[in-house]
């Protein structure tokens, strides 16, 4: 199994936490160079932002972010074979290899499942209780987040096909179903789980481009990294 994590070139303390975070598990991953809207590289992709939520079209930064999973389903689509999505700024936690393990065996039942997210929507109920001390979750609507996930080659091919056409931003895109046809399913507890954002602020999904960490948050993430090489978590 790919685990895909999906980074700009230029985001090196992001590098280095996954980077701590995958060394401490003993896993396997890969680096996806991502679409920098900083360079340029989002104009490309254009074409598919052909409308608006209703309220404002979509930022040069959230085409970027919908254009690296967009190229990312493509890959797991032409591979044939499922395919682990991972954004750059989380931290993973001991328990996310048997949580893989677990969503890999459910897949070919639930071809969409999310390993780490921001916030489950009101109304996420379980479905399915597991053995192994997890259970799996139908996500409702205001889920919040695309930190992680694991999806079939079955899933990307469906979710590529129906993304022609972004009308609204990556995790509102997942969080509806009705928009290509694939249902939402959790695997708690989560293991992966986003960084602290005043260390790690966004670089890819606000319109305006944000100012470098202060010597605060700076100093935040170094002591992030630390702990994820040892499998803590900052209180």
């Amino acid at each position: 199994m790919t685990i895909a994590v999906i980074n700009l070139a230029r985001s090196r303390d992001r590098r280095e936490l996954i980077e701590a975070n995958f060394a401490r598990l003993g896993l396997g991953f890969e680096f996806f160079a991502g679409v920098d809207a900083w360079r340029g590289e989002h104009v490309p992709f254009f074409h598919h932002a052909a409308r608006s939520d209703g309220h404002r079209p979509l930022t040069p930064g959230e085409i970027g972010c919908f254009a690296s999973h967009y190229l990312l389903w493509q890959r797991c689509m032409e591979s044939r074979e499922s395919l682990v999505i991972m954004e750059d700024d989380v931290l993973i936690d001991d328990g996310f290899t048997r949580a893989l393990e677990t969503a890999t065996e459910l897949l070919p039942k639930f071809p969409l499942i999310r390993l780490g997210i921001r916030g489950e929507g009101a109304g996420t109920a379980p479905i399915l209780p597991l053995a192994s001390g997890f259970e799996l979750v139908a996500l409702a609507s205001g889920t919040i987040g695309s930190q992680c996930y694991i999806l079939s080659a079955i899933a990307a091919k469906t979710l590529f096909e129906r993304a022609g056409f972004w009308s609204v931003g990556l995790d509102t895109f997942l969080d509806h179903p009705w928009l290509h046809g694939i249902p939402s399913y959790g695997l708690r507890p989560y293991f992966v789980r986003p960084a602290d954002e005043g260390a790690y602020p966004s670089v890819i999904g606000y319109e305006r481009f944000e100012p470098l960490p202060d010597r605060e948050s700076k100093a935040k993430s170094l002591v992030e990294r630390f702990l994820a090489e040892r499998g803590r978590k900052l209180k």
